[in-house]
């Protein structure tokens, strides 16, 4: 035992001698240690963090205003930040609600689906963390429902100077507003087949919507195999039962007289309609139901109460002003929350520029959008002649001025200018 003791104390005292040597090398006295040296993690989080100081600064949302339809939800908003995933952190705030970014294929994303958001003013708020730094920038942005306005033309079915027509063209380009022609087939019994045509290419050649306008003419009625009836009338300068109801012929006779037109449609290239509006806005429940069953999908001569016409006749509407597309009640007409036959109602609520003046049609506006965010989608409908156009262009191209002032291409709001059968029905509140 007295041998082996000096031994095991030497043992000892050599693991003793290890372990400082061990932690001595790894934590060797460095009075620079703190310091910066290029590669290490300080450097390398400068570095990311000027990249992204960068890239944030360059950060923009493409536009003010985002509506909620199907032709502009691909606006979406989106962001990607060319980043790394270690030590950093993206995340972002819409109106108080934090979000992590997604980090795929070398960067962060943030997506944002229009169609996700209600109408609302929105805050957006992205927050970047490099290390223990961060860096942020605020946005702000509009959703809202769009507003769908419709400038659509009743073809009387008479002759048109060319300066109107081209004055016409020119309005339409000029405010971006396509127009949705109610077109008459009157012309090829009242026109020479040269001017009939040429009415017909006119039309077809832009290239728009084109639906159904028939006045009662006691020669189309004939044409169609049907015996004039023209009492009662509301009383119109131009004669020739242009001043006749729709409604003045029942289920039998007003079926023969659509048929007749649709023919005439198809036989002039035209295509087969699925929107109409009647003379003088007459139309009753049994005229409808023969529209339906013809495989129309749009009925248009809905307005507010009148008389019309020299005889002041009274009409067979009630709507309001305000009065937004309804799917329609085959007993009742006016009745705009009770559906129970497959046509819809669009009102022509915005008026006409032959009976209104541009103050009016510009107020019938503002009664269906008061401004800013839509928390509806809203239509409104606008009438104009293309034969009284010398008085009815300037009224109708000051009132899509003055609308002009909220669309949504130039960024300053959420109306669309469309036509009548593009507008959205799934997205119409009732």
């Amino acid at each position: 035992m007295g041998k082996k003791l000096p031994i095991l104390i030497c043992i000892l005292l050599l693991l003793v001698a290890s372990s400082v040597l061990i932690k001595k090398y790894e934590n060797p006295t460095n009075t620079d240690s703190n310091n910066d040296v290029k590669g290490n993690t300080t450097d390398i989080c400068k570095e990311v963090e000027d990249s992204a100081r960068e890239q944030i600064s360059l950060l923009n949302v493409p536009r003010k205003w985002y509506i909620k339809s199907p032709e502009t939800l691909e606006d979406n908003i989106y962001f990607s930040l060319l980043l790394p995933q270690r030590d950093v952190s993206v995340k972002y705030e819409l109106n108080g609600i934090i979000y992590d970014a997604i980090y795929n294929k070398d960067k962060w994303e943030i997506n944002i689906p229009i169609e996700t958001l209600n109408p609302s003013e929105y805050k957006l708020y992205i927050n970047t963390t490099v290390c223990d730094n961060s860096i942020s920038k605020s946005f702000s942005f509009n959703v809202s429902n769009p507003v769908y306005v419709v400038w659509s033309i009743d073809w009387e079915g008479l002759d048109v100077k060319d300066q109107y027509l081209n004055e016409m063209a020119r309005i339409s380009a000029q405010y971006n507003s396509p127009m949705t022609h109610l077109f008459n087939p009157y012309i090829y019994i009242s026109l020479n087949s040269t001017r009939s045509k040429y009415l017909t290419d006119w039309v077809k050649n832009r290239d728009e919507s084109i639906g159904l306008h028939l006045h009662m003419y006691d020669k189309l009625i004939e044409a169609s195999g049907v015996v004039v009836n023209d009492i009662p009338a509301w009383g119109s300068p131009i004669g020739g039962g242009h001043d006749t109801p729709n409604s003045n012929y029942a289920y039998d006779d007003y079926k023969k007289i659509i048929t007749w037109a649709m023919t005439q449609y198809e036989k002039n290239g035209l295509p087969t309609p699925t929107m109409y509006r009647a003379g003088g806005w007459y139309i009753d429940e049994e005229n409808i139901n023969v529209l339906k069953n013809l495989g129309f999908q749009i009925e248009t001569s809905g307005r507010t109460y009148y008389k019309h016409g020299s005889n002041l006749l009274e009409g067979p509407w009630n709507l309001k002003e305000t009065t937004q597309p309804y799917q329609m009640n085959s007993t009742d007409q006016n009745i705009t929350n009770s559906p129970n036959i497959n046509i819809w109602e669009y009102p022509n609520n915005g008026g006409d520029s032959w009976a209104y003046s541009v103050e009016t049609l510009i107020s019938r506006f503002k009664n269906n959008y008061a401004g800013g965010i839509s928390q509806n989608t809203t239509v409104v409908t606008y009438i104009s002649h293309p034969h009284w156009f010398d008085k009815e262009g300037p009224k109708i191209e000051g009132t899509l001025k003055y609308i002009s002032t909220y669309t949504y291409s130039s960024d300053s709001g959420p109306v669309i200018f469309t036509t009548l059968d593009k507008v959205h029905l799934n997205t119409v509140q009732q």
